[in-house]
């Protein structure tokens, strides 16, 4: 039996941030729990490619054309494809490829997974009449179950984690128990994919801009209540955890043999445990292994204390990105339910700033119970810690992502500002000047785009005041990442 694993082209929108990515990493841990129990599996990377962006209406789609991705679904024959659905904006284009696939092989078995699938899985079947199963949660070991049972022509109805069709009737089973040890997950299956392809000083395809750079999540699940977030409805609330010494060998091993110089954790929650947390860095530490890291879905800045970020530097931390979401205490503790105090991001600041420590933030506006008056606190607190302290302020719009508190709470008091769609998704909301999809009696869409669009220029301007202050500093970051030199001239003019 024959696996291919896709990673779908990804649509970009007006406004939307330039495409950017690197490794598939869900695929490749499917890839390596199928490798490991011997089936023929194989990945396709449909975004991370050298073809040209295409130009369809007033969007850019980047990757493979679904021409081309028929060409390879026909050479390579598979008897089972696995989708990637990483999130609504782009379901689109994970349900063309599953039509591609059936229309070459009416008899192979499409799978999807990711969040999208995870939460609506009723409605995305109905809605993808070519995808036969829609894996809930986590998929590294329902997509081994499907396979056996394919191969053994076993019904799927004892699968947990799993929707599917059975005459013509959607089925969704048992929820399946999130894994609790996740040191048994072997490490992606970096020998499925052409490494450098990734890693040259080409940057082919649409890559971060740091040299030799890999994704890397150690951990899953969120404890926490955030009304915007749905990562606790397909990776569960209890935060579950690589251990240190995994984690460590895990790093170890792509220096060693990739020549990693960078690594980008992607958990969610990755300071939750401090203690595992300090004992990684210690480990970094202790083992001198010379790389950079970053933390680009952002950390608790109330859990970073002085000595814990001074270890972080000394272990290769190049910049830590915290979520604040909002400038207002009310808000946070009442609408978004953040559970954090606002000194503490503050006194955060202070600290990474005396010891020359990046930092960036998170922030959010257009929640419902908001104020034009709420929103524009929040820019002023983003402005005071880029003022004071030098901390990028990354601002977006709240998004009411499907299975969420800030969803429900716009469903019912009807304050969706659009029929809600992939489009809208994707033209919308996680874009500093895209728009938002929110209306209430207290804010228009317009108005919150106005807020952002005023924040951001005030912002461009406080940047360009720091790069006069710190010219050394500035000359030094363009001459080591050339790619920002085209975003400074920017900046300047």
């Amino acid at each position: 039996m024959k696996i291919l694993l896709i990673n779908p082209p990804q649509t970009f929108y007006p406004n939307s941030e330039p495409p950017a990515g690197s490794l598939p990493l869900g695929l490749m841990y499917l890839a390596a729990v199928l490798d490991n129990a011997d089936y023929h599996v194989e990945l396709l990377d449909a975004f991370m490619t050298d073809s040209e962006p295409q130009n369809i209406g007033n969007t850019i789609t980047a990757g493979l054309s679904f021409n081309q991705i028929e060409t390879e679904i026909r050479n390579r024959k598979p008897d089972v494809i696995g989708v990637s659905g990483p999130f609504t904006s782009q379901i689109e284009n994970t349900i063309k490829v599953s039509e591609i696939a059936k229309k070459i092989n009416p008899n192979v078995i499409t799978i999807v997974g990711g969040p999208h699938a995870s939460t609506v899985s009723k409605e995305f079947l109905e809605e993808a009449k070519t995808v036969d199963i829609a894996v809930i949660g986590e998929g590294e070991y329902s997509i081994l179950e499907i396979v056996q049972h394919i191969q053994n022509q076993k019904s799927l109805h004892d699968i947990l984690g799993i929707a599917y069709r059975q005459d013509g009737i959607i089925k969704i089973n048992e929820p399946r128990p999130f894994l609790e040890n996740l040191d048994k997950l072997p490490y992606p299956a970096y020998h499925l994919v052409n490494m450098e392809h990734y890693l040259n000083n080409k940057k082919i395809g649409y890559r971060s801009f740091q040299n030799r750079s890999i994704p890397m999540v150690t951990s899953r699940g969120c404890p926490f209540n955030c009304c915007f977030c749905s990562v606790h409805l397909h990776m569960g609330k209890k935060f579950r955890s690589h251990s240190a010494q995994y984690v460590l060998n895990h790093i170890q091993y792509v220096t060693d043999k990739y020549n990693i110089k960078n690594i980008f954790f992607e958990d969610d929650n990755l300071t939750f445990d401090i203690e595992r947390f300090e004992t990684i860095c210690d480990g970094l530490i202790e083992r001198k292994i010379k790389i950079g890291w970053e933390t680009p879905n952002g950390v608790r800045a109330d859990r970073l204390h002085k000595a814990l970020l001074k270890k972080m530097k000394q272990a290769g931390a190049v910049s830590i990105f915290v979520g604040v979401e909002s400038g207002d205490q009310d808000i946070l503790n009442n609408v978004i339910c953040k559970n954090l105090d606002l000194t503490q991001v503050v006194e955060f600041a202070k600290n990474a700033k005396q010891i020359s420590l990046k930092t960036g933030a998170f922030y959010i506006i257009g929640f419902p119970g908001e104020t034009k008056e709420h929103m524009q606190r929040t820019v002023n607190f983003a402005l005071m810690l880029k003022q004071k302290y030098d901390v990028g302020m990354h601002l977006f719009t709240a998004t009411p992502t499907y299975g969420t508190k800030l969803y429900e709470q716009c469903k019912k008091n009807h304050y969706f500002a659009t029929d809600l769609s992939c489009n809208s998704f994707g033209s919308s909301a996680r874009q500093p000047l895209g728009h938002s999809l929110i209306h209430t009696e207290d804010f228009t869409p317009n108005e919150v785009k106005e807020i952002a669009k005023q924040a951001l220029k005030k912002y461009k301007q406080l940047s360009l005041i720091n790069n006069i202050k710190n010219p050394k500093k500035t000359l030094k970051t363009i001459y080591n990442q050339p790619q920002l030199l085209r975003k400074y001239l920017k900046t300047l003019l």
